[in-house]
């Protein structure tokens, strides 16, 4: 299978440097101590906005980080696959082989999401054995499920973002108003019931506020299904929407570079 084949590549790229390996994770341990030691610092505070996840501020930020972590990896994942084969100069072997273009970027991206989602379970599981982090282990599975629709929702995003940097080489702007959009607006750090009125209402068309509200409900507040069905059905909605639109801009920007003839600039 030829997504399997990627990922394959990328896993042999991935171990060959294993240095990098050891700097992620100790990178990943300082960035959970700096959370625990802010949650640590707001312990004895009482905030109506925490409540429902036990009034425990580093729980709350850690799943929004993992989330976000997740997230980033989607946004960026595929202009950034696309922007180095462009400066290597193998896109345009890549795009004349009988490989649908969607197998090719998605499969040479599959990998970042993969280790994305593993190292976000590691925060988590490091969070629980060792920090505090109390979780919910029934709703695990259900967990997963959103992971997976957040995967899909961003990953239409993605397809967007790539197709701006096939036309216009440099200056993503997909990436930097779902970037920023999504930490400021997605409830990652502190709860959006704190900001204006007309930026909570922005906020819900956000994916990465759906699926926060849902994951923290899950691990943290023990929410059943029908608790976060609401989020479910606006994550589902959200890549009926942009799925075909990504599909057909990513579609429409590699036919203009090869009409123009500047597939392979940068």
């Amino acid at each position: 299978m030829k997504l399997v084949a990627f990922v394959k590549k990328d896993i042999l790229v991935a171990l060959s440097y294993r240095f990098r390996l050891l700097l992620d994770l100790a990178g990943s341990l300082v960035s959970l101590l700096i959370l625990y030691f802010i949650g640590r610092t707001f312990t004895t505070a009482i905030s109506p906005y925490l409540q429902p996840y036990g009034n425990d501020f580093f729980s709350y930020v850690l799943v929004g980080i993992a989330t976000a972590n997740f997230v980033t990896v989607g946004l960026s994942a595929l202009a950034d696959e696309i922007r180095s084969a462009q400066v290597q100069g193998t896109l345009e072997f890549l795009l004349a082989t009988p490989t649908s273009i969607y197998t090719i970027l998605i499969g040479s991206t599959l990998w970042s999401f993969i280790s994305s989602f593993i190292s976000a379970a590691g925060l988590l599981t490091l969070g629980a054995i060792f920090l505090d982090f109390h979780v919910s282990l029934n709703a695990v599975l259900f967990s997963l499920l959103i992971l997976l629709l957040t995967f899909i929702a961003f990953l239409a995003i993605g397809m967007l973002s790539a197709s701006f940097v096939i036309i216009f080489k440099q200056g993503n702007p997909i990436e930097y108003i779902f970037g920023w959009s999504s930490f400021l607006l997605g409830s990652v750090i502190f709860p959006v019931e704190v900001l204006p009125r007309p930026f909570q209402l922005i906020a819900q068309i956000l994916p990465i506020s759906h699926a926060v509200r849902a994951l923290r409900g899950l691990l943290l507040a023990e929410y059943t299904v029908g608790d976060v069905l609401s989020s479910m059905i606006n994550l589902c909605i959200f890549i009926l929407v942009l799925a075909p639109v990504g599909g057909l801009f990513l579609r429409f920007a590699v036919n203009r570079a090869k009409r123009d003839g500047n597939l392979v600039q940068y």
